[in-house]
């Protein structure tokens, strides 16, 4: 039995009012429709009772239509699409730093502006179930970062904050004020403690959830969350691609062989933001979505021609290659001389970007960085006497490294310093076994690439390809 089947037959023994799936939704949105339809059934609902509401700007119409529905109607079950009101924690930090702006507090007696911040603390400790500040985790405390220009409150200020709203809450309690929640996430909150109207259900499908989340450890207490998978990027691969096809195949009723499977992926698939802006390892939504499309649409081709799975060559033959080239690899067969398979992924790398002029200006600023680094790794070999062509990395770490990022001779700040000992040791490998001639004049060619790429020339993917062309040819 699947996870998600599991899952259901939970929701028929429980009967949560609230639950969340999360994950890709290319795997959550059909696992909520099967929980939501669950839900109904449960109740005696048929299908047609839910409804579906994709990307909404706020949960609080719909949690308000499940209120007022039941006075006028019978039960009836809601799925939400991509709410991203679970994204981020932030703002149950936040209730905590606006409950901080009274303190220190100078009278036991409340003004309207501390009774104010008196509520926003109580919001914060209902929103986590709890009654007493001890009950909050440490990163409540810290505050939200995105007011903080990205700072937390250190470990000294946490404490510091912890002791000071303590007045604040015993005033509040005395005084009987009560924490009023607004926004989706209380009202969120509410339904999940106060419950809904009898045969009333919710079910949420997201794609981003953060850790520690509390509405999620709610959730997740009254067994009413279930993890559907992501996919991540790793080492030039994919992870989390088998649960995605598996869903697929039920689907379309079509299987896919696992190098047609991983060409899809190599085709289709982006990290979520753009450069150095990535967000970890994630996999961009719409990347996902689109090979999930391709893949129905292979899986009607397949059908068609009598096939029994998806091959590979029917991908390479009806899906445009707009995936997402790894700059490292790029690099990497430069530094080992493969001056085709260079070029080849550098036009991937221009052709598939939804921006190529940022593209090209992101991976040259990349790609002449390596060529300075070259240059100063082959002059500190000269200087220090360091030998080329180790291409042992134990040894080259313990024996070579550290004279090559050590003190230069005429004294000032090594341009090697802090590099990571795996990245020199293959920009070493790659000085080794470039001409000297040519490693001297590297710098001008940089130059003179820089001034056509940003300007002096209507070629600059030409210039920026012969100038990685020259680099990784060179000394075969």
């Amino acid at each position: 039995m699947s996870a998600v089947d599991k899952f259901l037959q939970q929701l028929g023994q429980s009967g949560p009012q609230v639950c969340l799936i999360h994950g890709d939704l290319v795997l959550a949105e059909p696992a909520a429709v099967r929980a939501a339809e669950a839900l109904a059934a449960a109740h005696g609902l048929p299908k047609e009772h839910v409804e579906l509401h994709r990307h909404p700007t706020s949960l609080a119409p719909i949690l308000q239509d499940l209120r007022t529905y039941s006075l006028f109607g019978g039960a009836k079950v809601l799925l939400a699409l991509d709410t991203a009101v679970f994204a981020d924690r932030n703002a149950a930090a936040g209730l905590i730093d606006d409950a901080a702006e009274v303190l220190p507090l100078h009278s036991p007696a409340l003004g309207p502006r501390e009774r104010q911040a008196a509520s926003r603390l109580l919001q914060a400790l209902h929103l986590f179930g709890t009654e007493a500040l001890s009950g909050l985790p440490a990163w409540a405390f810290e505050g939200d970062r995105r007011g903080r220009g990205g700072r937390a409150r250190g470990k000294k200020q946490v404490e510091e904050l912890r002791a000071n709203l303590a007045p604040l809450l015993e005033a509040a309690v005395r005084e009987g004020i009560q924490g009023i929640g607004e926004g989706d996430l209380a009202e969120l909150a509410d339904a999940v403690r106060s419950g809904l109207p009898d045969g009333h259900a919710l079910v949420l499908a997201e794609r981003s959830v953060a850790a520690d989340h509390p509405l999620v450890r709610l959730l997740d207490e009254r067994g009413a969350v279930l993890s559907v998978g992501t996919v991540e990027s790793e080492r030039g691969g994919w992870q989390g691609l088998e649960p995605i096809a598996v869903e697929l195949e039920r689907q379309t009723g079509m299987a896919i062989a696992s190098d047609a499977l991983a060409e899809l992926a190599r085709r289709t698939l982006r990290q979520e933001g753009e450069g150095r802006n990535r967000a970890g390892k994630g996999i961009d939504a719409d990347s996902t979505a689109r090979l999930a499309g391709e893949y129905r649409k292979l899986a009607n081709l397949a059908q068609g021609a009598g096939e029994r799975r998806i091959a590979r060559n029917l991908v390479e033959q009806n899906v445009e290659d707009r995936g997402e080239e790894d700059v490292w690899q790029l690099l990497d067969a430069v530094a080992t001389g493969r001056a085709g398979e260079a070029l080849d992924r550098l036009r991937r790398l221009l052709t598939s970007s939804d921006d190529p002029l940022a593209a090209r200006l992101s991976f040259f600023s990349l790609f002449a960085s390596f060529c300075r680094q070259l240059t100063a790794i082959r002059g500190m070999m000269r200087a220090a006497r360091v030998p080329a062509g180790e291409s042992n990395f134990g040894r080259f770490r313990d024996r070579l490294a550290p004279s090559l990022q050590g003190e230069l001779p005429g004294g000032g700040k090594n341009p090697l310093a802090g590099i990571h000992p795996f990245r020199l040791h293959r920009a070493y490998l790659a000085a080794s076994r470039l001409p000297e001639p040519m490693l001297a004049r590297l710098p001008s060619d940089v130059l003179e690439t820089e001034l056509q790429i940003k300007g002096e020339s209507g070629e600059a993917d030409a210039a920026l390809a012969d100038l990685v062309a020259r680099v990784a040819a060179a000394g075969r």
